[in-house]
């Protein structure tokens, strides 16, 4: 009898829990978390809202591979990750809800951080699930519908939380409820068991084991590849290359457009949500296509490289030509860019993990904490060029430069074609 096709049921239920989790992830941050500082403290917000999320920002960064880790042990002794999972969204969400209560900005700062400690272990349980379920040669559809599912959960998020600005107590339950509900509906809908792979999905296999795993000798030496230890390393380093560039443009948008493409005074934030918007397009469509594809051709290196020079190439337009339309195309572009090393990224990723599949968590939330990492140091670093060059111009070189960087990076890769 045929077994079931892991796609046909996993994939929908991770895009359901990863976008469900984001819209409560991209609602707070977005404007449920300024929103109620600004009631608590009007006079001090600005740097409340940089402690609130510099604190969450170090709780994620070791909370993803120690959660990741747990989750791994929980798969070993008990057979699935789902408990940690709903656990994790359960105390996550009821943190969430909390934030609308706070009356101090500690205790923002306390009840938020708890929040992004907790729904990390959705989202980073999630991420492993690929690689449970999913045999490798086939994780580039799920990795880019994970990658659409969190853009497409931020910006709904983004407008739920907006329409409720005025009522945050509501606006944190609700995001909070969507969050726990995704959680739920994926781990009580059944998981069909595991399909074998097929031949021939990747041109050149690989077979990630521990450097002290026996997999080798089992294997009687013939079948099982050892990746690169080095392979990972450049994988990351792509990743972090790619996310650092994008992270340092995206975070100055909205001066971008006020002091180098001088938009009319007052008109920059409407811009920057169309901007963002047409980003978005790109990045949904590419996603789905860019992960198909890397699967059917198993060239996900190329297409990581790929990636990043459109990237560069988007990055020339306003330089060469700081006008809205030319923006446009710029955001576009970026997110046809974003979309494919996402999908791409990710799966390729998993298949060059230091302990192939024994321990996705730990490993997914290492890989995760270099992201992080991208995202915070890009914001401080652009900002240092844009001050010492006096302009934008020197920060999109810059991101030129790295997005040429991480394509060099991703060449480097080894195991995969």
């Amino acid at each position: 009898m045929t077994e079931p096709t892991p796609g046909r049921a996993v994939m929908p239920r991770l895009a359901m829990v990863m976008t469900s989790l984001y819209v409560a992830i991209g609602g707070v941050v977005a404007v449920l978390l300024p929103a109620q500082i600004e009631r608590i403290d009007p006079q001090g917000k600005v740097a409340a809202l940089s402690a609130a999320t510099s604190i969450a920002f170090a709780v994620t960064l070791f909370s993803q591979p120690l959660l990741g880790a747990a989750s791994d042990r929980a798969r070993r002794r008990l057979g699935s990750r789902a408990g940690w999972m709903l656990a994790s969204a359960l105390v996550g969400s009821v943190a969430v809800a909390l934030m609308g209560w706070t009356g101090t900005i500690v205790a923002v700062c306390v009840v938020w951080a708890a929040a992004q400690f907790a729904l990390n272990g959705v989202d980073i349980t999630a991420s492993a699930a690929v690689v449970d379920e999913f045999p490798r040669g086939r994780r580039g559809r799920p990795s880019g519908a994970l990658a659409a599912s969190v853009a497409v959960g931020t910006a709904i998020g983004a407008v739920i939380a907006g329409s409720l600005a005025s009522r945050v107590e509501l606006g944190f339950a609700l995001v909070a409820a969507i969050a726990l509900v995704g959680a739920v509906a994926f781990v009580g809908v059944r998981r069909p068991a595991r399909s074998a792979p097929r031949r021939g999905t990747l041109r050149r296999p690989v077979e990630s084991v521990d450097s002290d795993s026996r997999g080798g000798r089992e294997a009687g030496g013939r079948g099982v590849r050892r990746s690169p230890g080095g392979d990972f390393a450049w994988a990351l380093g792509a990743r972090f290359a790619f996310t650092f560039g994008q992270q340092a443009v995206s975070t100055y948008l909205l001066y971008i457009l006020d002091d180098h493409v001088r938009v009319p005074e007052g008109e920059a934030p409407l811009y920057v949500g169309a901007l963002t918007a047409t980003g978005l397009v790109g990045l949904i469509v590419t996603a789905a296509i860019s992960g198909w594809w890397s699967d059917r051709s198993g060239r996900r290196r190329v297409l990581l490289v790929v990636s990043s020079v459109i990237f560069a190439a988007a990055l020339l337009l306003p330089i060469v030509a700081p006008v809205l339309p030319v923006m446009f195309a710029y955001a576009f572009l970026q997110g046809v860019a974003l979309g494919m090393h996402l999908a791409v990224a990710g799966a390729l990723i998993s298949e060059v993990l230091p302990g192939g599949d024994r321990r996705p968590g730990r490993d997914l939330g290492l890989a995760n904490t270099a992201i992080n990492g991208a995202q915070a140091l890009a914001p401080l670093a652009a900002g240092g060029i844009v001050v010492v060059s006096g302009g934008y111009q020197a920060l999109f070189a810059s991101a030129i430069l790295a997005a040429l960087l991480s394509a060099a990076l991703a060449w480097r890769v080894r195991s995969i074609g």
